[in-house]
């Protein structure tokens, strides 16, 4: 029984000491001076230890940067840890925008951007633009020449005969394509006027004078032409055959003697009623022309008659006369 009472006074004794050790300990906090006077002594720290925080901020966003996006960081030991050091790069890099006409840089200059339409517009291009190529299409429209025409030959009298004038023609003509880029079949219908002269000092019915002779022709003319031209360009050359139809040739020869005004001559003569014209001339055709634009193109051609125009005519030496001429035209083409 004592040993019981004595082990719990012990027990109360040991718990009574600790219980006074443990309060001075809880009591210390609550004691305000020495907080007080610490208080302004750990501002300073914070505001140190914060800018370390901003200057790693910086670092950060520089090294994200485009110029040092490939920086390489080097690690230092020591009091300049906490600060990345950067090591310049001399890569370039370019910035190219996705969808955008902008030019970019490249080894062959600007960058043609090309867009991809399903509706034919005024600004849309075909494949064979976008190839370099120009292809031959069904077209039609009116073209006209103008240029020098000769009449020679060996009538059998002189060694020539040569006379020499204005032509001109005017028609319709429609090309007719044989393959995608290069032949061609030109056809058409040409209205034509040649008025050709030159004079002479000869002997006629017995009187010796200067004699004026001039022809004046009309003829229907159908030129059959193969038009030749390369994939990527708008030069062409043509060649072939020309019919052409008389309609009309007025002969006409002059002379005026001042001495004996009635030995003057004066003669008109219908070479087409009088049978003295052939109907029909045969001429080869040599040309070339360019096209400029849709509508305009131009044209030189030089034709080779190789046909007799006239013959068993006595009244003057014209036999075995063939034309040839030189012309340059407009062509306007419909579309």
């Amino acid at each position: 029984m004592n040993l019981k009472c004595t082990g719990i006074l012990t027990a109360l004794a040991v718990s009574a000491v600790m219980a006074q050790e443990a309060a001075p300990v809880e009591a210390a906090p609550v004691a305000p001076a020495p907080v007080a006077e610490e208080a302004p002594a750990q501002v300073a720290p914070v505001a140190e230890q914060a800018a370390p925080a901003e200057d790693k901020f910086t670092a950060v966003e520089q090294e994200l940067a485009p110029e040092n996006l490939f920086a390489e960081p080097a690690a230092v030991r020591g009091e300049d840890a906490a600060r990345p050091v950067q090591k310049q790069t001399t890569r370039k890099f370019v910035y190219r925008p996705v969808y955008s006409p902008a030019e970019i840089e490249n080894s062959s200059g600007n960058v043609k951007t090309i867009y991809v339409s399903q509706v034919s517009t005024a600004d849309t291009i075909d494949m064979d633009q976008l190839r370099g190529l120009i292809p031959l299409k069904f077209t039609f429209g009116i073209q006209g020449f103008i240029g020098n025409e000769f009449l020679s030959g060996d009538n059998g009298r002189y060694e020539y005969d040569r006379y020499s004038g204005l032509t001109w023609s005017v028609g319709a003509f429609a090309i007719f394509p044989l393959d995608e880029y290069n032949m061609a079949l030109k056809t058409g219908v040409l209205f034509e006027h040649d008025k050709v002269s030159n004079s002479y000092n000869d002997t006629y019915k017995e009187t010796f004078g200067e004699y004026r002779v001039s022809f004046s022709q009309y003829r229907i003319s159908v030129p059959l032409l193969l038009s030749l031209k390369s994939a990527r360009s708008n030069l062409y050359f043509d060649v072939g055959v020309q019919p052409s139809f008389a309609t009309s040739d007025i002969f006409r020869l002059k002379s005026y003697n001042s001495s004996s005004p009635e030995k003057s001559v004066s003669i008109k003569e219908d070479m087409m009623d009088n049978d003295y014209r052939s109907g029909i001339d045969w001429s080869i055709v040599f040309g070339f022309g360019i096209r400029a634009n849709r509508y305009l193109g131009f044209d030189a051609r030089f034709t080779w008659g190789i046909s007799n125009q006239y013959d068993d005519y006595n009244a003057w030496p014209i036999n075995n006369l063939s034309s040839k001429s030189v012309t340059v035209g407009a062509t306007f083409y419909a579309f």
